[in-house]
């Protein structure tokens, strides 16, 4: 029989931002540095790979001095063994202290952590750093260390890795615990890239939508054994779509045990003061509620194996198009005109690099004065501009130059076009753009024939070119099209090697903490069930 364990997680979670820096001593004038590192760490026994920890200041942007910070390890001997991190010479050792100094506003001390020979499971101990500093005080910070623990380990999915536009795929979540100590509750952290759609909400999970990607955080309580496999319960499935628009898409998956959950602050809401006799209504103020923080992770003894990701490549199209630039004005003139280009999809497109660029050829006459920050002279008459590294499907790109019209030539030509650098670094049309017509557009000066709009793709939501006087006061003018924005996104990666990062108590997925998460749904949960026969490792 398969036993499951669900959360009831209180609907409504909000993440909150990082705590506000400690207030400055009554009896003291000199500034309040905090000292900022994990909450709990946790070694695996007789592991001998180190875990490292990074002890830092924080709120300390202005200060310039030295600061010494001593570190306690008395409370360590028989759990831990606790050093510099290798190539780091700031510490002193001095048996049961480490004492380093550093400079700046950003010192602080990098260290290792193994646990002893022969430490039990469950053991735990306090590493204390406290610090000092001339003109200013600092906050001390503390570590709980402990020997054994949960360790999460997320089982690959086995996604299809080509799914064409509008399929859907289950995600048959499963993880085990590889550690030595039951996790007291789970966070699963999903993250998927524009294109890909996650349809269902519960109510135990929190999401976030931004222009890149959609973050979903779920809190699933119980007691999740050692040495147990979990997959997600029937009743509570979960899907990946890839969407009209989806193109080259990331997903990623992770499961972190959840720390100790954090208390809201108790704050009243006191009603508002009377009203005056003959004012009606009176302006007042009231104290407002913090919000319920994010959850925490609790420490994993191996948090390489928590997250994976996969890469989707979905057949789709992008059809990127130049619009046509029209500048007037007599020699001398000067000129705003904007260069404009756009996605008419529809799929969106990202990558590490620039999703696309935009070569300028100017016309015969023509002076570039000042150009975007995007743009750079490739020659004296070529400029050549970089989006960001994503731009949404129907998004239109525009970057803004000043002209001068040094000779006023009838009819000169010049062109715009859009599209990517291929192996020998020449511009060419991207491999998914299928339309062959409207990567490039002419960029006419001072024509003798009014230039006519130029019909656009089906759906393709471009604005008409419409003109724009010069603010100076030569006589110019420009005629294209001028909307959208340039803004950008991309899909993150990650690298191992060296001691394993210490996780501590961190909060959610990089990035949710302060972002506003608010959890939807209508009385439905995410749960787990226990595998009966144990399952396979992942």
């Amino acid at each position: 029989m398969r036993q499951r364990i669900s959360l009831l997680a209180a609907c409504g979670l909000v993440a909150v931002g990082l705590a506000t820096p400690t207030a400055m001593a009554a009896e003291s004038a000199d500034p309040v540095f905090r000292l900022g590192g994990p909450a709990a760490l946790a070694l695996r026994q007789g592991g001998p790979q180190p875990v490292a920890l990074h002890f830092g200041l924080l709120d300390a942007d202005t200060f310039a001095g030295e600061s010494t910070l001593t570190v306690d390890l008395t409370k360590l001997v028989g759990i831990a063994s606790v050093k510099e991190a290798a190539g780091a010479k700031k510490c002193e050792d001095k048996g049961t202290t480490l004492v380093c100094k550093d400079k700046g506003p950003h010192a602080g001390v990098d260290l290792e952590a193994v646990a002893v020979k022969d430490a039990k499971d469950g053991v735990s101990g306090v590493l204390t750093v406290t610090g000092t500093a001339a003109g200013a005080t600092i906050t001390p910070a503390a570590t709980v260390v402990s020997v054994g623990g949960p360790d999460l380990v997320m089982r690959d999915l086995g996604l299809k890795k080509d799914p064409k536009p509008g399929e859907s795929q289950a995600l048959p979540l499963a993880f085990r615990n590889e550690g030595t100590q039951s996790a007291k509750g789970v966070i699963l952290e999903l993250e998927a890239t524009h294109g890909l759609e996650l349809p269902e909400r519960y109510d135990n999970c929190a999401y976030r939508t931004t222009r890149a990607s959609t973050t979903v955080v779920c809190t699933v309580e119980g007691e999740f054994e050692a040495k147990a496999t979990y997959e997600l319960a029937g009743d509570s499935p979960l899907h990946l779509k890839a969407g009209a628009n989806a193109l080259n898409e990331r997903f990623g998956y992770g499961i972190y045990p959840l720390g100790e959950p954090q208390k809201a602050a108790d704050a009243k809401r006191p009603g508002a003061a009377d009203t005056a006799a003959a004012a009606g209504r009176k302006l007042t103020a009231r104290k407002k509620a913090e919000a319920a923080p994010a959850p925490l992770r609790a420490p994993d003894l191996n948090p390489v194996d928590n997250k994976r990701t996969a890469d989707l490549t979905v057949k789709n199209t992008a059809d990127f198009a130049a619009d046509p630039l029209t500048v007037k004005g007599a020699a001398g003139a000067t000129v705003k005109a904007v260069v404009a280009a756009r996605n008419n999809g529809p799929a969106w497109v990202t990558g590490t690099g620039p999703a696309a660029l935009v070569d300028v050829v100017l016309p015969t006459g023509v002076k570039v004065l000042t150009a975007p920050a995007a743009c750079r002279a490739v020659q004296p008459t070529q400029y050549r501009c970089a989006t960001g590294t994503s731009v949404l499907e129907k998004e239109k790109l525009e970057f803004p130059f000043e002209l001068k019209i040094e000779k006023a030539v009838k009819d000169a030509k010049g062109a715009i076009t859009v599209g990517t650098l291929d192996a020998k670094g020449e511009l060419t049309r991207h491999a998914f753009d299928e339309v062959l017509t409207n990567n490039q557009a002419a960029f006419t000066a001072n024509p003798t024939v009014t230039p006519t709009k130029s019909p656009s793709p089906s759906g393709s939501g471009s604005a008409s070119p419409s003109a724009s006087k010069s603010a100076s006061p030569s006589a110019g003018s420009s005629t294209g099209s001028t909307t959208g924005n340039n803004a950008s996104a991309a899909a993150g990666g990650r690298s191992g090697g060296g001691p394993l990062a210490s996780t501590g108590s961190t909060a959610g997925l990089v990035g949710l903490a302060g972002a506003g998460l608010f959890a939807v749904g209508a009385a439905l949960y995410l749960s787990f069930r226990r595998r009966s026969s144990g399952g396979a490792h992942a």
